[in-house]
């Protein structure tokens, strides 16, 4: 766990047309730590490839069918390595 880190977790399922905005509002952040969990539950549309084409700090996550937003959640916070955790939906 790094002290200095916030992990932010973005849970979504099919949101190809949104979730690209979500991602880029916190890589337009300054002055703080951040990774960036990004978790779909189950997407059938564009959501994986899309999010395929970034690097870190942006880690996905993917459930191959869906299992409701509690799960993509608690998936992330399994995942996050940083000391703080902030929630950021994906639309």
């Amino acid at each position: 766990m790094q002290a200095d880190l916030i992990s932010v977790i973005i849970p979504t399922r099919n949101r190809a047309t949104m979730v690209q905005e979500a991602v880029e509002s916190v890589l337009a952040q300054k002055g703080v730590a951040f990774e960036i969990i990004v978790v779909d539950d189950g997407s059938e549309d564009a959501t994986p490839h899309l999010l395929a084409a970034y690097g870190p700090p942006v880690r996905t996550i993917r459930h191959e069918r869906a299992k409701g937003v509690s799960a993509a959640r608690n998936a992330g916070i399994n995942a996050a390595r940083g000391a703080w955790i902030a929630f950021l939906d994906s639309d």
